[in-house]
C-alpha cells in the first residue's frame, strides 16, 4: 500500500550539534550547477528573502527543516519540524549555508494544539526568534495567503534539502522547483486508504523530469506569484514513503486554512 511520510525533514544524531557542518554534513561538498533539489534550480541571493533553514534539537535528536519568515521575529514551519524542540538555530538571508546573513537562536515554539503526528492533521507551527531581524534586500517577510488554493495552480517550493533520496551531503545550497496543485480526491486515490484532509493540498510536476521536495525540505514555503506579488500558500509536510524520486505527489498544509490561528498566536 502506498503511503505518505514526513521523512521530508532530516533527522541527525545529537552527538554534536555545535555547528551545522558537524550536525548535518560531515564535510563541505561543492556541486555542479545541475545538482539540485530533485531537478530544481539554483536560487539567487535575494530571490527568496523569507527563506530560512531550521536546525531544531530535542533532548535526544536534531531535525533539519525549512521555514518562512513572516515578521521580524516569527517563522512559520511544519509542526513535525519542531515538535518537542528545546532550542533551534535559524539560518537567515542566504542561498549558501556557509554564507548566511544571520544565525539566530530560538527557544519558543508554538505547535498547533491539535497536531496529530499519525495523520499530519494541523501540521503547522510557529518559531519565535530570540532577536528580531532588520529587513533588507535579502531578509524580508512573506505575505500570507487568505484565499483558498485551487487545483491547477503553479506554486514555487524552495528549500535547503537533499537533491536526491540518498545525497545527504547536498544539504548546503538553496534550490527551488515549480509544482502544480491537484484535487484532493486525486491525491487520495493515489495514496489509497490515506485520508488527504481538507487543510492539505497535494502538488506534482511532470515526469520529464520529475520534480519534488526531498529530505530536509519539510516546512519549506510554497509560494504563488513569485516574481510579482508573492504570497505564502503552502507549507511542505509529506512525500511518498517510496522516496522523493518516486514520482508521486508531495503534500502541503494550506496556509489560508490556518490564517486565524497564525494571527492569534503571532499577531501576524
Amino acid at each position: 500500500m502506498l503511503r505518505y511520510t514526513f521523512y521530508l525533514c532530516f533527522w541527525v544524531l545529537l552527538a554534536d550539534t555545535s555547528s551545522l557542518q558537524n550536525a548535518v554534513s560531515p564535510k563541505i561538498v561543492f556541486h555542479e550547477a545541475n545538482d539540485r533539489i530533485l531537478n530544481g534550480e539554483n536560487a539567487t541571493l535575494g530571490q527568496f528573502p523569507w527563506q530560512v533553514a531550521i536546525l531544531s534539537t530535542t533532548n535526544d535528536s536534531a531535525t533539519w527543516c525549512s521555514g518562512s519568515l513572516i515578521s521580524e521575529d516569527w517563522v512559520l514551519t511544519a509542526a513535525h519540524c519542531v515538535d518537542g524542540a528545546i532550542v533551534a538555530d535559524v539560518y537567515v538571508g542566504g542561498v549558501d549555508l556557509d554564507d548566511v546573513a544571520a544565525l539566530v537562536l530560538a527557544d519558543e515554539f508554538v505547535v498547533h494544539e491539535d497536531y496529530d503526528a499519525s495523520t499530519l492533521a494541523n501540521d503547522i507551527a510557529l518559531v519565535q526568534l530570540r532577536t528580531g531581524l532588520a529587513f533588507s534586500d535579502i531578509i524580508a517577510p512573506i505575505a500570507l495567503a487568505s484565499d483558498p488554493l485551487d487545483a491547477g495552480v503553479n506554486i514555487t517550493v524552495s528549500g535547503f534539502g537533499q537533491t536526491s533520496d540518498d545525497d545527504i551531503e547536498s544539504i548546503e545550497f538553496l534550490h527551488f522547483i515549480t509544482v502544480t496543485t491537484i484535487e484532493n480526491t486525486e491525491c487520495s486515490d493515489i495514496y489509497e486508504d490515506v485520508v488527504i484532509l481538507e487543510e492539505m493540498v497535494c502538488a506534482s510536476a511532470g515526469t520529464d523530469p520529475f520534480k519534488s521536495p526531498c529530505p530536509g525540505d519539510s516546512g519549506a514555503p510554497g509560494v504563488i506569484n513569485l516574481d510579482s506579488d508573492p504570497f505564502l500558500v503552502a507549507i511542505t509536510i509529506f512525500s511518498s514513503d517510496t522516496g522523493c524520486e518516486s514520482g508521486y505527489p508531495s503534500g502541503y498544509t494550506r496556509v489560508d486554512h490556518f490564517r486565524d490561528w497564525i494571527q492569534e498566536n503571532s499577531g501576524v
